[in-house]
């Protein structure tokens, strides 16, 4: 495995997650992949390496990073940041604490797992992508939320170096 590239793949139970892990598992990589979701359905495949975390938490990005080291030996090559959260409703009826778990997933979990995994990507001259949407520039009534983390995204991609 000394020559397998590896990428880290948040998000990876839901339907961008699982097809972003299918391709990287298609093209020989190793595949870490974290998500709240333990069990999903189906289950994902064999060959991937499985880890739950709320990364919107940064003591548990910690932790993650501290279980993953061992798995991490040659470096990281890709973070995959795709975890997301969706809230539909108009603007005006999302409560505070909705408002907040959105920004949390969407926008504090790409930058504590940037912040956490920097080291490791960088051994291997790795890179991370963050998965942003077309609601960061042209978007739909009742997801106010989510565009503004989605917007904020390009916007943190551009800072990251």
């Amino acid at each position: 495995m000394a020559n397998t590239q590896t990428v880290l793949i948040t998000g990876a139970a839901g339907g961008v997650g699982r097809a972003t892990l299918a391709l990287f598992l298609e093209e020989g990589w190793r595949v870490l992949a974290v998500d709240l979701i333990q069990n999903s359905k189906p289950p994902l495949p064999k060959e991937v390496l499985f880890f739950q975390a709320d990364i919107s938490i940064a003591q548990e990005v910690e932790t993650l990073a501290g279980s993953l080291a061992t798995e991490m030996d040659g470096g990281l090559h890709a973070l995959v940041n795709n975890a997301a959260v969706q809230i539909i409703k108009p603007l005006v009826d999302t409560t505070p604490d909705e408002w907040d778990q959105v920004h949390a997933v969407n926008l504090r979990a790409p930058f504590l797992m940037a912040r956490a995994f920097h080291g490791v990507l960088k051994k291997a001259k790795g890179a991370i992508v963050n998965v942003s949407s077309v609601h960061a520039l042209a978007t739909s009534a009742q997801i106010g939320a989510y565009a503004s983390t989605k917007g904020f995204m390009l916007a943190l991609t551009g800072w990251m170096g």
